[in-house]
This record gives structure tokens, C-alpha cells and sequence, in this order.
């Protein structure tokens, strides 16, 4: 088995696209990944995108962008998870990548995280445990007060506050950014919406990273005195019910399991588990 890395994410998706759809909403990360830099999006260093293969072609892929987990996709057969994160690992150790973590299924993640910690001494420490979930018919909610918006360039200020304050509780492991900067850039590509009552946001979300025929649904943010309200319920809807409309076959959101109440919302407004995702951070 070997790995074969790619400086051209055209070439990449054009060799492994197939592939990668085969299993499209459990690959929605590496797959949404390589098409937004394929469509221009830079990240702050340069993307890692590799294959790996046997003698009967791809196992599985990898992409990662820096300081980011890597990402290993769904393997062609679960039984392979051991050879393939051996071969990965080997190649990433062998060209002195640095790793801050590692993102797939439980299965491939628990490989490569033995493999890793043999190889460094660092240790791996469950970031989250989480769940793909997919929708393709909205179950409406019970309605309440309001309406979806689309954010826009007023809205910058007090969205990079909400983001940075989602960071904080959501995902505190995960790397910092300069949320006004990511609200801009929101905002920019369409791509932040909220829940509006009376003028006023109480609800925040985003969409992001659509693949072939489907697109993810992230970032669902409500500050703690407007919780318990339907707030983010009728959002989700709301935004999934636009997204479909637009000609997406498929939303997907990823769930944090710790948390029963997120993922009681989604499943009420017709989200579908798919699988689970494990994410991973190195220590020394």
C-alpha cells in the first residue's frame, strides 16, 4: 500500500472525484475541502491532498489544511484501516508533516491514532465524537414568530462576536481566528444567514462546503437567553427548505453527541443520522 500526494487539486479531484462520491455526505469534508480550493479558496498553508492505494486502486483519501485535522475519507473496505493509516502515518511522519489531529470514522481514527502515537510519543485526545446527519425532505417545525435572512455587510459586527462565542463553547479545542474576519467572508459569499424577530437576530447559522449534490449546514449559534424557543429549529428549517429549493439534492450538518439537544432539533426537523465521526488532537 502507498501514499501518493498531489500539488495539483485539479489533477486530485479529477483522479479521485469518482471515488469520493461514492460515499458523498460521508465524504462531504475532504470533498468540500478540495472543491473550495479548486474554486479559489486559499487556505493559510498549503493543502495536503493524497491518495492511498493498493494494487487495486484508491483506498481512501487524505486533505488537509493546516493547523486543521487531517482528514482521512470513508476507505473502500473497513477492513483495510490498519494498512492504510500505516501507510498514511508512515508518509507523514517520513516527510515531516505536522499534525494537530485526526477527523474520519471511529475505525480508521482509532488506527491511526495507535500508528501515530508509536511513531511520536505524543498523545491522542478525543476532541469530539461526532454524527453526519442528511436531509433531503424539511419536517417544518411548529412556527413561531419571524423569518430567515441573509446576512449582510451590517451584520459583520455582531456576527464575528457570535462566531468567536460558538468557537468558545462548541469547539474550544479547534484553532482561533480573526472572527470578524470569517463573518466578512461570510457574508461576502452568501453564505451567513440568521433568524430575525422583530429586527433583531436571535438565531445565527451558516451553509458551507457544498459538494456534487449536497451542501452542509454549521455553525448554529444561539446565545443562551434566547434558547428553548424554537429559534434554531425553525433556522435549520428554514435554510435547509432554501437550500433544497436552490436544487441541492441533500443538506448535511455534523452533531457533537455530548450534546442531546442539538441533536434532538435536527432530527425533528427530518435530519437522518448517517455515521459517525471521530476527531482527534496530538498532545505531547
Amino acid at each position: 500500500m502507498r501514499v501518493e500526494r498531489y500539488t495539483s487539486v485539479d489533477k486530485f479531484l479529477t483522479d479521485h472525484r469518482e471515488f469520493l462520491l461514492q460515499h458523498e455526505a460521508e465524504n462531504n469534508l475532504p470533498l468540500g475541502l478540495s472543491m473550495r480550493i479548486q474554486n479559489g479558496w486559499m487556505p493559510a498553508n498549503a493543502p495536503f491532498l493524497a491518495a492511498i492505494r493498493d494494487e487495486q486502486g484508491t483506498v481512501g483519501v487524505a486533505v488537509m489544511t493546516s493547523p486543521h485535522a487531517l482528514t482521512i475519507s470513508v476507505l473502500r473496505d473497513a477492513s483495510l484501516a490498519n494498512q492504510a493509516a500505516e501507510a498514511l502515518a508512515n508518509y507523514v511522519h517520513s516527510h515531516k508533516l505536522e499534525l494537530s489531529g485526526v477527523l474520519s470514522v471511529p475505525a480508521t481514527t482509532t488506527a491511526f491514532c495507535e500508528i501515530w502515537q508509536a511513531k511520536t510519543g505524543k498523545q491522542a485526545l478525543l476532541s469530539m465524537h461526532e454524527r453526519i446527519y442528511t436531509l433531503t425532505e424539511v419536517i417544518p417545525p411548529a412556527p413561531i414568530a419571524g423569518s430567515l435572512k441573509q446576512a449582510r455587510n451590517t451584520d459583520v459586527e455582531w456576527l464575528g462576536e457570535w462566531l468567536k462565542a460558538f468557537h468558545d463553547e462548541a469547539l474550544p479545542t479547534e484553532p482561533n481566528w480573526d472572527w470578524q474576519a470569517v463573518a466578512e467572508r461570510q457574508v461576502a459569499t452568501g453564505s451567513a444567514w440568521y433568524w430575525e424577530i422583530d429586527g433583531k437576530p436571535v438565531s445565527s447559522l451558516a451553509s458551507s462546503r457544498p459538494t456534487i449534490n449536497g451542501i452542509c449546514i454549521g455553525a448554529v449559534s444561539t446565545p443562551r437567553h434566547f434558547r428553548g424557543r424554537g429559534y434554531a429549529s425553525n433556522a435549520v428549517a428554514a435554510l435547509s427548505q432554501h437550500l433544497l429549493n436552490q436544487g441541492f439534492r441533500f443538506c448535511m450538518l455534523f452533531t457533537d453527541l455530548s450534546n442531546p439537544t442539538s441533536n434532538k432539533i435536527y432530527q425533528s426537523v427530518g435530519f437522518k443520522p448517517l455515521c459517525d465521526i471521530d476527531q482527534y488532537r496530538f498532545e505531547d
